[in-house]
């Protein structure tokens, strides 16, 4: 078969050849074979009318129109396997055009990137911060507990920062109630941030019996009114102080497993270590791929940017349904604007790509492969924990998805490679030890949970 191959840009290109009269003649046949089923033809049953009759029905340009794009993906599919290239991308049709004894077509052909320079990832000193746990910190861990068990006196005082204030609370647009956001008695911690845009310094220095009115937005777990500008209406009906429970031995005894400060506060100190160093892993493992990536130089297809754009984008609408939430919601809430949503789809994509770029050039260099024992097990364990063990197995195994497995295997060891090669440093570029040598028993505590912001306690009537 004869076709030209030409560049068409950076990783691009442009493929020209010729479907014949006599393909097309072929062509025409099978396109009226399926025209019949779909028309209904008078005096001949779906799928038996001739050529011919089907023909004189459509025209002879609808019928060759449709013979041309019932050839054109098998030709396309055969003439790149003989010029050896592998689409990364669905090819685009660029020109078609009558010709001498057939169709000349022109397609172009985005190829998946490579890199002619590798970023080198041995050891590379990249700075996460110090795994030390301080003094601070576990007094801090302590009063957040402590916190928890707080119990609630009454005061004859502005509300402050940290106080608790019971509110009632009612919202209306254009002076029309909102129903779904009236509330009575609610207690708010104040400066808790999580409840209405705005309210905290609003309830800054209110004492019982006072009222305010301020605009603002209506939280999210309203639905389809999340994000409605509204005016709020407040009354404070008590403030109330926290009261933190003091930190003996006794205490310590009752709501944890310990039974003496000194030793909840080791336990606590070896707990927040690890999630201390379990924090830092995780940023160190993002900054040494990042680093590389970074380094890349490289000009991205347009039409690889847009598939892979097309593909965050049906990712993010599937979370969205999960959800119950539009796009149109989300614009709302968010405050982004569609062109805002779009170049962060496209800042995504191109981050994608070039992640995967230097992921797969790393494992070229460094010859790391994926062999058929670890292709296996991650095969077993998705079956495992499918519904349909046999159909995932027979998936992997016999279609396409095999392969795009065996690519996220070798990308994650290309990534274990980067990190095994990289050096973890503090602020001050001393190398830190990030392991975790034995997990230390959980420190846990009988505590009540409560919405953000809003408190559940005990509350104690102030003494007169």
């Amino acid at each position: 078969m004869s076709q030209t191959v030409t560049d068409a840009g950076p990783f691009e290109k442009l493929v020209s050849f010729r479907i014949t009269e006599e393909e097309l003649d072929q062509a025409k046949t099978r396109a009226a074979r399926r025209l019949s089923r779909e028309l209904k033809i008078r005096g001949f049953r779906p799928g038996r009318a001739p050529r011919p009759i089907v023909e004189a029905t459509v025209g002879s340009e609808t019928l060759r129109r449709e013979a041309i794009e019932e050839i054109l993906p098998e030709k396309v599919a055969e003439v790149l396997t003989e010029a050896e290239l592998e689409p990364a991308v669905t090819p685009e049709l660029e020109r078609i055009e009558d010709a001498t004894d057939g169709v000349e077509v022109e397609v172009k052909v985005t190829l998946w990137p490579t890199l002619t320079e590798v970023p080198e990832h041995h050891g590379r000193r990249i700075e996460v911060g110090s795994p030390e746990v301080t003094d601070e910190e576990v007094d801090g861990a302590i009063d957040g507990l402590r916190e928890q068990f707080a119990t609630l006196t009454t005061v004859d005082r502005p509300a402050r920062l940290g106080d608790v204030v019971s509110v009632d609370v009612s919202a209306t647009v254009d002076g029309v109630e909102v129903e779904e956001a009236k509330a009575s008695e609610l207690l708010y911690e104040v400066g808790h941030g999580g409840f209405i845009e705005g309210i905290d310094d609003v309830l800054q220095g209110m004492s019982a019996g006072e009222s305010a009115t301020f605009d603002s937005r209506l939280p999210d777990g309203f639905g389809e009114k999340a994000g409605m500008e509204v005016t709020f209406h407040i009354t404070v009906t008590e403030v109330k102080e926290k009261v933190l429970p003091e930190l003996t031995d006794e205490w310590v005894g009752e709501v944890t497993e310990f039974d003496t400060v000194d030793e909840f506060r080791a336990a606590l100190r070896r707990e927040l270590e690890i999630a201390k160093k379990r924090r830092l892993a995780a940023t160190f493992r993002e900054r040494a791929l990042q680093e590389l990536v970074d380094q890349v130089e490289i000009e991205l297809p347009e039409a690889l940017v847009r598939a892979e754009m097309q593909e965050i984008l049906h990712r993010f609408y599937h979370r969205l349904e999960e959800r119950g939430i539009s796009l149109e919601d989300y614009f709302r809430v968010s405050g982004l604007s569609s062109e805002q949503f779009s170049e962060d789809l496209r800042l995504q994509a191109e981050r994608s790509i070039r992640t995967r770029l230097v992921l797969e050039a790393v494992a070229d260099r460094d010859g790391i492969e994926v062999d058929q024992a670890e292709l296996d097990q991650a095969i077993e364990a998705l079956a495992a924990a499918s519904r349909r063990p046999d159909d995932v197995r027979r998936a992997l195994r016999e279609g396409p998805g095999g392969k795009s497995l065996a690519g996220d295997i070798l990308r994650n060891k290309a990534l274990a490679a980067i990190v095994a090669g990289a050096i973890p440093v503090d602020e001050q570029g001393n190398e830190v030890d990030l392991t975790i040598e034995e997990e230390p028993p959980v420190v846990e505590a009988e505590v009540v949970e409560a919405e953000a912001g809003v408190v559940e306690a005990e509350v104690v009537a102030e003494e007169e």
